[in-house]
C-alpha cells in the first residue's frame, strides 16, 4: 500500500507527509499568437526572470480545463425567469444546443488551459514540522518544559501553529516578489481541492465531484483538531479526509495506469522528455505551448530544482571534465567518439556560456506529459499524436514502463520529484522558451453558445450583459467587407440577448428584417415592426416634438440638430440665431400648457417674427425652405403637426425599418452629399433618439440596441454624441449597443474607440484596413496578422473579448430555421416546369452553379 503523500492543506499551503510545505499559485494567462517578435522576446525575458526567482524546488503544471457543457447549460437554464413569455423557447433553445454540441462534439473536449506554480517554501530542515532536531533544540532553549510537553504529545503529522504562521508570512513574501514578474493569484478553497482531486478523473466524460461542507455548497476544508499544549497550539489533521480526495483504484498495466471508478475507468499514461535540442529557435519552437494546438488534453508537469549560479558552474565544470575524460579514453583507444558524448560536451559549453552571460541558476528539470482517455484505444491515438509532434522537432520522448506510478505521483501538486532518472539541466531561458502561461481563451464562462475558435474548434460562449455587471461598457462593433456575415451575426448576438431574458431594438435602414414578425416563430407575438416610408400615415413619425412629447428640452435640442444638419447652417450665423429664437418661443408655449408642438409649429414661429425684427426676412426664408423640403421624399417623416402618435418600443424586440433610405457611400465626403444623402444621415441621427429613449427606460434585465449601417451616425455631431452616450452610459443603464459598419474608420473618436468592449473584425480585401484592424484589436501589425484578417471566410472573424483575449471565431447559429430567417442571400426559386430533366446534359460547371445558388450564407 502506498501512503498518501499529503497530510493537510489550508489557505494556499499544502503540508506533506515528507514534512515539506508548498504554496500554490495560479499564473494569469496571456495571449501569444498575435504578438510580434519583439513582444514574444519580452514574454521570454519576463518568464526567464520569473524562473530565476525559484528558491529551491518548484512544480509547474499546465492543466487542460474541460468545458463542462452539462453544468454550463444547467446554469444557463437555471438563470431563466419562469414568468418570462420566452421561458419555454429559451429553455428549449439551451437544451437543443447542448444536444447539438454533444452530438457533433463541436469544440472538442476542452476549452482552456490553466497554469499553476507550486513553490516549496524552503528546505525540509528549515520548515518541516516538529520532527526537526534543530527546531527541537530551539524549543528546549526557549522553554524546556513546554518543549518536553510538545514532544511527548505530538506525532509527525501534527503542525505547530507558530510554524503555520511562519509559513504564511514566507508565502506572502514570496508571492509579492514573484507577482511583479508574472501575475499570480493564490489558489485556495474549492480550486485547491479540485486541483488535488481531479487527477484520478482525467479523460473521463464527467468531472470529479467536489466535497462541500453542507447542502448550501459552502467551501469544504479538511478536518483538524486544535490542541493546546503548554504555550503552543498544535494542529492535528484528520488524515482520512485528504485520502478521500484521491478516490479510485489504481492498477499498473504495462505503460498505462488504469484508475477504476464506479462509472468509468480512466486510462492514463505518462511520457518524459529525455533530450531537448540545444539549437531550437525562439520564437517558432514553443515546445510546451504546442501541446494546446493538438487539443488532446495533454497535461504537462515540470519539476524544477534550482542550483545557485556559482554552484551550478562548479557542477557543470565537473560534468564537462567527466565527459572530456571519456572522450580522451575513446580517442586513445583509436575508436570513434560516440555521438552522445559529442552532443553532451556541446550542450555543456552552450549552457555554460548562457549561464555566465545571464548570471542565472541551473534548473535541474523533469518534464513529463500526461495523456488520458476513457478507453485504451483513444489513449493510444493521443500518444501517437504527441509522439509524432515531438519527433518532428527532434525532441526525445520516452514512455517508461516501470516508472508510470511514480510519474503519476509527480503530477500531484506539491509532491516532490519521485523520478530522478530523467532530470535534465536547463537554463531558465531554455525552459521559458517552451512558453508557459499562454492561453487560447475566448468569450465568457457563461451565456449562450455563439460559435467555435479557430483550428482547435473550442466552444465560445458570450454574455454581453456581464460587461455592465463589471462596470464596463457592453458595446460591440462588427466591421469588414460585405458578404461575410456581419449583419447575420449581429442579428444572432441580439437575438440571444432577447431570447435569454432581455429586450432588443434594431435600426434597419436597408429594410432586411421586414419578414421577421411573420416568419420568426421563436418570437411570435413579441416583435413590433415599424416600417417607415413616404406614405401619408407615417408623416411626422420622426418629428422631434412627437418623439419627446413630454420633454421640451430634449425635443428642442434634437430639432436644432436636425435643422443645422439639413439646412447646412453654420454656428453663430443669423440663421442659427433665428432657429434658437424660435425654439425659445416654443419652450415658452410649452410652459403655458401647449402640448401639440411640432416642426410645423416651428415654421409658423419663424414666419411670425415682426417686420421690425432683423430676423424677419431670415425667418421667412427659412420657413419657406423648410416647408418646401418637407414635401420632398422622406422629409415628411420629420415634420408633424403635433397630433401624430408616437412610436412605441415596449415589446421584447422592436424593429424600425425605413424603405428607400438613400444612404451615401461610407467613402463619400460629407460636403459631397446630395440632398437625399444628407437627409438620410439626418434621419439616422433622429432614429438614434429612439435608441436613447430605449436605453433610458428602466429595466431589471439587460437590453441591447443594434444599429445597422452605423457608420452613418458618425457623419453628424448629434450622431457622434449619441454613440458616445450609449457606449459610456450603457453600463449604468444595463444596456448594450451593437454597431454594424464597414471599416474601423467608422468609429468617430479615440474616446469612443476606447469604450468598445467586444470587437468583431470580419474579412477585408484592403491591406490598409487590415493594418487598422490589427491596431484596433490591440495586436501587432505584422504581415502574418494582416493576412489573418484577409484570409477569413464566411461567418469567421477575429474577436477581442471583454477580458482582452483575441482569437479567431467562427459563428454558429445552430438552428436551420434561425439561419433561414437571418439570411439575406437571395435564393432562386424554380417551379416544376423549370426542373432539369434526367436526360439533360449537366456540365460540371452548371452543377456547381446550381449548388451555389442554394447555399445559405450566414
Amino acid at each position: 500500500m502506498n501512503k498518501c503523500p499529503i497530510n493537510y492543506f489550508v489557505d494556499n499551503m499544502i503540508f506533506n507527509a515528507d514534512n515539506s510545505v508548498w504554496a500554490v499559485y495560479r499564473l494569469k494567462g496571456y495571449d501569444y499568437d498575435f504578438l510580434d517578435v519583439s513582444s514574444k522576446l519580452s514574454v521570454l525575458n519576463k518568464m526567464t526572470r520569473f524562473l530565476c526567482g525559484i528558491l529551491t524546488d518548484a512544480q509547474i503544471l499546465g492543466i487542460p480545463i474541460e468545458q463542462n457543457n452539462k453544468e454550463h447549460f444547467r446554469r444557463l437554464r437555471q438563470g431563466l425567469r419562469k414568468s418570462d413569455p420566452l421561458y419555454d423557447a429559451a429553455y428549449s433553445h439551451a437544451e437543443e444546443t447542448e444536444k447539438y454540441l454533444m452530438e457533433t462534439n463541436a469544440g472538442g473536449d476542452d476549452n482552456d488551459y490553466a497554469f499553476y506554480f507550486v513553490a516549496k517554501l524552503a528546505d525540509n530542515t528549515e520548515y518541516e514540522i516538529i520532527t526537526s532536531l534543530k527546531e527541537t533544540w530551539q524549543y528546549f532553549v526557549k522553554g524546556p518544559k513546554n518543549a518536553i510537553d510538545i514532544l511527548l504529545n505530538t506525532d509527525t503529522k501534527d503542525i505547530l501553529n507558530s510554524k503555520l504562521e511562519e509559513c504564511r508570512r514566507f508565502a506572502k513574501k514570496y508571492f509579492d516578489s514573484q507577482d511583479k514578474k508574472m501575475e499570480l493569484s493564490k489558489v485556495e478553497g474549492e480550486e485547491l481541492q479540485w486541483l488535488l482531486r481531479r487527477g484520478n478523473y482525467r479523460g473521463l466524460s464527467y468531472p470529479a465531484n467536489l466535497f462541500y461542507s453542507n447542502a448550501n455548497y459552502d467551501t469544504w476544508q479538511p478536518q483538524k483538531e486544535e490542541i493546546q499544549i503548554g504555550e503552543e497550539v498544535v494542529i492535528r489533521p484528520y488524515k482520512k479526509d485528504i485520502v478521500n480526495l484521491f478516490s479510485g483504484t489504481v492498477r499498473h498495466k504495462g505503460r498505462t495506469l488504469q484508475i477504476q471508478h464506479d462509472r468509468e475507468t480512466s486510462y492514463q499514461t505518462f511520457l518524459v522528455l529525455t533530450n531537448i535540442p540545444d539549437d531550437i529557435e525562439y520564437p517558432d519552437t514553443e515546445w510546451l505551448y504546442m501541446l494546446q494546438q493538438y487539443n488532446v488534453q495533454a497535461e504537462f508537469c515540470l519539476h524544477v530544482r534550482a542550483v545557485e549560479h556559482r554552484q551550478a558552474l562548479t557542477k557543470l565544470d565537473d560534468k564537462k571534465q567527466e565527459i572530456s575524460s571519456q572522450i580522451e579514453n575513446v580517442e586513445e583507444a583509436a575508436s570513434r567518439v560516440p555521438e552522445d558524448l559529442e552532443i553532451g560536451i556541446e550542450y555543456a559549453d552552450a549552457l555554460e556560456a548562457e549561464l555566465k552571460m545571464l548570471k542565472a541558476p541551473v534548473l535541474y528539470s523533469t518534464v513529463s506529459i500526461c495523456l488520458a482517455a476513457n478507453s485504451q484505444e483513444k489513449l493510444e491515438e493521443k500518444v501517437l499524436i504527441i509522439r509524432n509532434a515531438y519527433e518532428d522537432i527532434q525532441f526525445v520522448l520516452e514512455r517508461p514502463v516501470a516508472e508510470q506510478y511514480k510519474l503519476y505521483l509527480n503530477h500531484i501538486p506539491s509532491v516532490g520529484n519521485t523520478v530522478k532518472d530523467y532530470v535534465i539541466p536547463l537554463s531558465p531561458m531554455m525552459l521559458a522558451g517552451g512558453v508557459i502561461g499562454a492561453v487560447h481563451e475566448l468569450g465568457d464562462k457563461e451565456g449562450p453558445y455563439v460559435g467555435t475558435t479557430g483550428a482547435e474548434r473550442k466552444q465560445v460562449f458570450l454574455n454581453m450583459g456581464r460587461a455592465c455587471l463589471m462596470n464596463l461598457s457592453a458595446s460591440a462593433t462588427l466591421y469588414g467587407d460585405l458578404g461575410y456575415g456581419k449583419s447575420f451575426n449581429a442579428n444572432l448576438l441580439l437575438m440571444l440577448v432577447v431570447l435569454y431574458g432581455g429586450y432588443g431594438l434594431i435600426f434597419d435602414p436597408k429594410g432586411e428584417r421586414g419578414h421577421w414578425e411573420k416568419e420568426f416563430s421563436l418570437f411570435k407575438g413579441l416583435i413590433t415592426t415599424v416600417e417607415l416610408s413616404t406614405a401619408p400615415e407615417f408623416k411626422g413619425k420622426l418629428d422631434p416634438f412627437i418623439i419627446y412629447r413630454d420633454d421640451i428640452h430634449a425635443a428642442t435640442e434634437v430639432a436644432y440638430n436636425v435643422l443645422m444638419e439639413q439646412c447646412r447652417i453654420r454656428a453663430k450665423s443669423q440663421e442659427d440665431t433665428a432657429i434658437k429664437e424660435a425654439l425659445n418661443r416654443m419652450k415658452k408655449e410649452y410652459k403655458q400648457g401647449h402640448r401639440q408642438l411640432s416642426m410645423t409649429r416651428l415654421c409658423e414661429i419663424l414666419r411670425s417674427f415682426e417686420k421690425s425684427d432683423s430676423l424677419y426676412k431670415i425667418g421667412m426664408d427659412m420657413a419657406r425652405s423648410i416647408e418646401l423640403d418637407k414635401e420632398i421624399g422622406m422629409s415628411g417623416l420629420l415634420f408633424g403637426d403635433g397630433t401624430e402618435e408616437a412610436i412605441k418600443l415596449d415589446n421584447r424586440l422592436s424593429i424600425i425599418m425605413i424603405q428607400n433610405l438613400k444612404l451615401p457611400s461610407p467613402q463619400t465626403q460629407k460636403e459631397d452629399y446630395t440632398s437625399e444623402e444628407r437627409l438620410a444621415t439626418v434621419i439616422m441621427m433622429v432614429l438614434g433618439e429612439f435608441a436613447k429613449k430605449f436605453a433610458l427606460t428602466p429595466r431589471k434585465v439587460f437590453s441591447a440596441i443594434l444599429f445597422d449601417e452605423s457608420w452613418a451616425l458618425g457623419k453628424t455631431t448629434a450622431g457622434i454624441n449619441l454613440i458616445d452616450f450609449l457606449t459610456r452610459m450603457g453600463r449604468s443603464l444595463y444596456c448594450g449597443v451593437i454597431l454594424n459598419g464597414h471599416s474601423v474608420l467608422d468609429i468617430p473618436s479615440e474616446g469612443i474607440r476606447n469604450t468598445i468592449s467586444y470587437k468583431f473584425c470580419f474579412h477585408t480585401n484592403n491591406e490598409g484596413e487590415a493594418e487598422r484592424m490589427c491596431k484596433y484589436m490591440g495586436i501587432a501589425d505584422t504581415p502574418e496578422n494582416r493576412e489573418a484578417f484577409m484570409s477569413l471566410g464566411n461567418a469567421q472573424c477575429m474577436f477581442r473579448d471583454l477580458d482582452g483575449h483575441v482569437g479567431k471565431l467562427e459563428f454558429d447559429a445552430v438552428f436551420q430555421d434561425v439561419i433561414e430567417v437571418f439570411s439575406t442571400t437571395p435564393v432562386q426559386e424554380s417551379g416544376e416546369d423549370e426542373l432539369l430533366k434526367p436526360e439533360e446534359d449537366l456540365t460540371e460547371d452548371s452543377l456547381e452553379l446550381n449548388l451555389l445558388t442554394k447555399e445559405v450564407i450566414q
